[in-house]
């Protein structure tokens, strides 16, 4: 007989208590991860410099070519969001954001994804703000959008990384693992692309839960939108590459586009890395190492250059954190969760682009 107070062993209230101990358990896990890799980096990277010559390095930065690179950060999440829009109509959304709302939205994600853990909350956030662009059928279509955008900023990256390599390769000894990096980059990019008709096709082997998500997922209706989607890909990861170029020259005057295009992307992919927070320390490390052996860089001039980069993105992302104040002011919380959005405009006899 069971004693009072004791609960059954198998009570529901113990079975779904173990997967949040497990789920919390790897949440602890994946941050000492994070915080460990990304500790590691910055040991690193400080062994490295010399703090006064850092210092004096920073003053080599022009103010002007700051204020260059901001603009060209803010023309890239212009460029992102385009994108995102562009995506959302390729895969048969009936409402799309305008324009000044994409952009918005996309400022707002930056600063979520920049200033909060994980790197990944303002793409929720998007995701469910636009989870009406379906039809009413929830935000997985929409999250779905969002994961392929990032997929295929991850193309763009190694894509330049691979023309980048083919230009200013040749000044390294062995880039071998570049290359093959570089493939596996792109390829992991293409794989989560293609996963969404995959998932769907297989939906009827899943689990019930499983096949429903499965079954919501969206494919491509508007072929040429999404090809459009991918050329603009190149054109936010260029962004970065161009940025990076004009503080780079502050630094080194002999710095050339393809010098910039074979180091920015490598170290902007640092970002993806599951070990770090927000590539900090890897990204770092990726600049001292590449600008020493490609351009002969002394260490403190490349991690100057470094951290003016990583100071561009912590200024749009902070831009992106002004926008949510003024539109928690300006807009009703019921209303500001969800904005409205607006059908595709169509042709007589047409679907809607």
């Amino acid at each position: 007989m069971q004693e009072p107070g004791a609960g059954a062993p198998d009570s529901p209230s113990q079975i779904s208590s173990t997967p949040s101990r497990l789920r919390l358990w790897w949440q602890r896990f994946g941050w000492m991860l994070r915080w460990g890799g990304t500790l590691i980096g910055v040991l690193y990277v400080m062994r490295l410099i010399d703090m006064a010559s850092l210092r004096s390095a920073f003053s080599h930065a022009s103010a002007w070519t700051l204020v260059a690179a901001l603009a060209v950060v803010a023309a890239g999440q212009v460029l992102g969001a385009a994108r995102w829009r562009i995506l959302l109509a390729a895969y048969g959304a009936v409402a799309l954001p305008r324009l000044s709302q994409a952009v918005r939205l996309y400022f707002i994600a930056v600063f979520y994804n920049t200033y909060l853990p994980g790197g990944v909350a303002g793409d929720i956030v998007r995701g469910v703000v636009t989870r009406d662009a379906f039809a009413g059928s929830g935000a997985t279509e929409a999250l779905a959008v969002v994961l392929v955008e990032r997929a295929l900023g991850l193309l763009g990256v190694f894509a330049l990384v691979a023309v980048g390599l083919a230009l200013v390769g040749s000044a390294l000894a062995d880039t071998g693992a570049l290359w093959v990096w570089s493939a596996a980059g792109g390829a992991g990019a293409v794989a989560l692309v293609l996963a969404l008709p995959l998932a769907r096709s297989v939906a009827r082997f899943l689990p019930g839960r499983l096949a429903a998500v499965a079954r919501r997922l969206p494919v491509v209706s508007l072929p040429l939108q999404f090809a459009l989607a991918v050329v603009l890909s190149l054109g936010t990861q260029l962004a970065v590459a161009v940025c990076g170029f004009l503080l780079l020259r502050d630094f080194h005057p002999a710095t050339t586009f393809a010098d910039a295009l074979f180091i920015v992307p490598l170290a902007a992919a640092t970002i993806y890395l599951p070990i770090t927070v927000g590539g900090t320390g890897a990204r770092e490390a990726v600049f001292i190492t590449l600008c020493g052996k490609v351009l002969g860089m002394p260490s403190h001039d490349a991690l100057a250059a470094s951290l003016l980069l990583w100071f561009t993105s912590l200024v749009a992302g902070a831009v992106g954190g002004v926008l949510q104040l003024l539109s928690r002011h300006q807009t009703p919380p019921a209303s500001a969760a969800a904005p409205a959005l607006a059908p595709p405009a169509t042709d007589a006899g047409q679907r809607p682009r």
